[in-house]
């Protein structure tokens, strides 16, 4: 009886970057190709070969493996020879997945290590692998601190620095990690910090540097994230590194593999465990310098001001006041009463306060007027809060023009995709979406229209005017908008042990100033 033919070979063969050469995958083959002639009489022609070159064997993404499983599912194959179980995976997981899949489809592992690999092989070796692994990424961790730790470098070389390149130690090894100035790219580097803390923003600034040809990081174009980073937490980006203040960072981030995907990704460590390491030689920056681009950037988180547009007359609100005026013994609102005074709902409605007491309208519109002339005459300025105000403005301007051209682009897009035949109920109901957010930026932008400011003396003058003649000439519409900028409360509060009479209490806003001058009193 004839001898049974050799199972259809195939040879699986992976070098990973960190710690082995291109010539790994060669000299895998080599072996695995003697080893299936001579214990199954294979003929080395009609071997298929699988490899994947400088891919760790922790992930399952791999091109040649995945071609693997795909022949092995067609059955093309009836056994897999490899140098060990480390080259087809180091991921205890995934070895006892790949395992399984072709045990399902009648295919064997033989390795030149273990030889017939069994279930026994893939708890043991699987274990050893993944502890193999945990154990390399702790030693990498390790040595990467104590280089830190000794003053030397382990990153990218950043902008304004180049290698050196021509230092030994005693043993007449290159010494790495070691960097110096770039005096040109170190001018570049000050400049773009000094502009940012004087309030350019980094897309102006990549702006202006692009077109001045100044060549960025590897001789890139500048963009906005060059300077900024992905993130705050990551401290990346060339104004957020501390390099430029002398000092190494390292733990700043780590590298997680996804366990359903076998995809790295970085995530951010929490400052406290960061490791900094000075290196005077390597300054830049002055401290004067970096505390102002921080400063700067803290500005930029603060919440931004909503430009909100003031209450206006609507037909029941008939009175100026309306809404404005509260109780002090309760906290609910005071309305009008025949048509003269001021008195708690509370206490009309729904007998929860004592306060029966009023106050004519007259009066609260005269102490109301009077409040804000006096504010406008004492102090504080106005002027460095305009500056503030309309300054986060215009930031919210040059983001407001941003999408609207977006959106522009947006609409073309459906408009050209309802000519060629796209559902089109369902793209002009997106279309009419889009345009309804258009119109809405369009309003805000015209109110964020910023005019000169002028002295402080000018400014109170402007303000004052305004104030006077809205309260002798202004209508109650005129009024009622004054009041939705710079008016609060006004709070009356029962006089203690009097039949009769209330204090008035007049709060103002103080946010609203700004918004009131430019739509009112600016000329």
């Amino acid at each position: 009886m004839p001898p049974p033919p050799p199972p259809r070979i195939a040879i699986y063969a992976r070098y990973s970057s960190d710690i082995q050469n291109p010539s790994s995958v060669d000299d895998q083959v080599a072996l695995c190709r003697d080893l299936a002639a001579d214990h199954f009489g294979a003929d080395p022609a009609k071997i298929a070969v699988y490899s994947d070159a400088a891919i760790s064997g922790a992930t399952m993404e791999r091109t040649g493996l995945s071609e693997l499983l795909e022949d092995a599912k067609r059955k093309k194959l009836g056994l897999v020879v490899a140098e060990g179980l480390d080259r087809i995976s180091r991921s205890m997981r995934d070895i006892a997945a790949i395992y399984d899949i072709l045990r399902y489809h009648g295919i064997g592992i033989w390795t030149a290590h273990e030889g017939h690999v069994s279930e026994l092989h893939i708890g043991l070796k699987g274990t050893m692998n993944a502890l193999y692994l945990k154990d390399l990424k702790e030693k990498t961790i390790r040595g990467q601190a104590a280089r830190i730790a000794a003053g030397f470098a382990i990153s990218a070389c950043p902008y304004g620095y180049r290698i050196v390149r021509d230092r030994y130690d005693e043993k007449g090894r290159p010494i790495h990690g070691l960097r110096e100035i770039v005096p040109e790219e170190a001018a570049v580097v000050r400049r773009i910090f000094e502009e940012y803390a004087a309030g350019r923003s980094n897309k102006d600034i990549a702006r202006a540097l692009n077109a001045e040809g100044i060549p960025g990081p590897s001789g890139a174009e500048w963009t906005p994230k060059t300077l900024r980073g992905k993130g705050a937490a990551y401290q990346e980006g060339l104004i957020r590194n501390e390099v430029y203040l002398g000092r190494l960072v390292y733990n700043k981030s780590k590298t997680m593999r996804d366990p359903v995907t076998g995809r790295k990704r970085e995530v951010g460590q929490p400052p406290e465990t960061w490791t900094r390491v000075e290196k005077p030689e390597w300054r830049i920056v002055s401290d004067d310098l970096w505390n102002a681009v921080r400063q700067r950037e803290a500005e930029a988180k603060a919440p931004k001001p909503r430009i909100k547009k003031p209450r206006v007359l609507t037909t029941h609100n008939v009175h100026a006041l309306t809404g404005w005026v509260f109780c002090g013994a309760c906290g609910a609102p005071k309305s009008i009463a025949n048509d003269s005074r001021y008195t708690c709902t509370g206490n009309r409605y729904r007998n929860t306060c004592r306060n029966s007491r009023g106050t004519k309208e007259a009066v609260l519109m005269s102490a109301v007027f009077d409040a804000l002339l006096v504010r406008v005459q004492a102090s504080p300025d106005f002027r460095p809060e305009f500056t503030r105000i309309f300054a986060l403005q215009m930031d919210r301007s040059e983001e407001l023009h941003a999408e609207e051209a977006e959106l522009l682009t947006r609409i073309g897009r459906y408009l050209r995709a309802i000519e060629d035949g796209i559902d089109e109920e369902l793209a002009i109901t997106r279309v009419r979406e889009l345009q309804k957010r258009l119109a809405e930026i369009r309003e805000e932008l015209q109110r964020v229209i910023l005019p000169d400011l002028p002295s402080e003396a000018e400014i109170r003058l402007q303000l004052g005017r305004s104030i006077t003649r809205i309260r002798y000439e202004g209508t109650i519409e005129a009024q009622r908008i004054m009041f939705g900028h710079v008016l609060k409360a006004v709070i009356l509060t029962q006089v203690p042990e009097r039949s009769r009479g209330e204090t008035v209490a007049v709060e103002l806003r103080e946010e609203g100033w700004p918004e009131f001058w430019r739509t009112h009193a600016a000329p």
